[in-house]
């Protein structure tokens, strides 16, 4: 996942020099220019713009695998789960770099939305956002059948149903953009263009977020309730297994003792004897 997390990193950072790059180059280099900043940018053949968006297909179809990786990993690699988000992922492959192929060749004054582009570019949201949705849900679904079957034997609050938040939260921002992304598309607005740059960090944020939140949850409950000795390592990073709670028992502790006492001597004789026996300790 660290490795991951780095490639991850390195694709944002570039596409973000690459953004960099063509806004000084737009209103710089071609401000005094026919069409000017604007008739730059929206040109789609500019090795810049190939490159750029290239990042970005490459950016979101490594997020969908790792979404399917973890899926895989926790359906106890099960292949008939993630069987349709594979065949999802495939789709995106050629969709993303289609579209980045076709930028090379197709001359147009539309841009992005030319007729000969639209199908695959809505083609390559749409999957986006299914493919997301359908491996979040599948990873809550799961965790979310762990954690009521465990119900009943714990004693005190679950470490699954944190994880299940951290799930939603971390992966709705990401769908959420990507079905404006794909609404603003379909509809032709340039305003797309104002969600399309983003969502190649925000994949990197999803991912790692995901990570950190349950590595440093996870940190927490060692240190806290979960036994050090206890932890395993999971595609999420290092998780605690949790233990049954500790509570005090109370032990009671009682001695019986039998004497016997015989009738034929007396009480005094008794009484007597023990004297002498003490006053010969004490002249000792």
């Amino acid at each position: 996942m660290f490795g991951v997390g780095v490639v991850l990193f390195v694709l944002a950072t570039m596409h973000l020099a690459m953004n960099c790059y063509r806004l000084i180059r737009g209103y710089v280099e071609f401000a005094n220019a026919p069409g000017g900043a604007a008739g730059y940018l929206s040109q789609l053949a500019p090795w810049d713009h190939v490159f750029k968006d290239t990042i970005y297909a490459t950016t979101e179809l490594l997020g969908d695998a790792i979404s399917i990786y973890r899926c895989w990993v926790i359906w106890e690699r099960n292949w008939k789960v993630v069987a349709f988000p594979i065949l999802l992922l495939f789709v995106s492959i050629g969709s993303g770099y289609t579209v980045c192929g076709l930028y090379t060749v197709i001359r147009t004054t539309k841009t992005v939305f030319d007729g000969r582009l639209a199908s695959w570019v809505s083609t390559f949201y749409a999957v986006a956002v299914v493919q997301s949705s359908i491996t979040t849900g599948l990873m809550m679904y799961r965790i979310w059948q762990a954690e009521k079957r465990t119900a009943s034997y714990r004693t005190g609050q679950s470490p699954l149903r944190p994880v299940l938040w951290i799930l939603l939260e971390s992966a709705a921002l990401l769908v959420v953009v990507e079905i404006v992304l794909l609404a603003l598309y379909t509809a032709d607005y340039n305003c797309q263009y104002l969600l399309l740059e983003p969502v190649t960090p925000i994949v990197g944020i999803t991912f790692t977020s995901i990570t950190l939140r349950i590595g440093l949850r996870a940190r927490r409950e060692s240190n806290g309730v979960v036994s050090s000795s206890a932890r395993h390592d999971t595609p999420f990073g290092t998780v605690g297994r949790s233990t049954i709670a500790m509570r005090p028992i109370a032990i009671n502790v009682t001695q019986d003792i039998e004497a016997s006492h015989d009738p034929t001597v007396s009480d005094e004789s008794l009484y007597t004897e023990d004297k002498k026996i003490d006053d010969k300790e004490d002249m000792a």
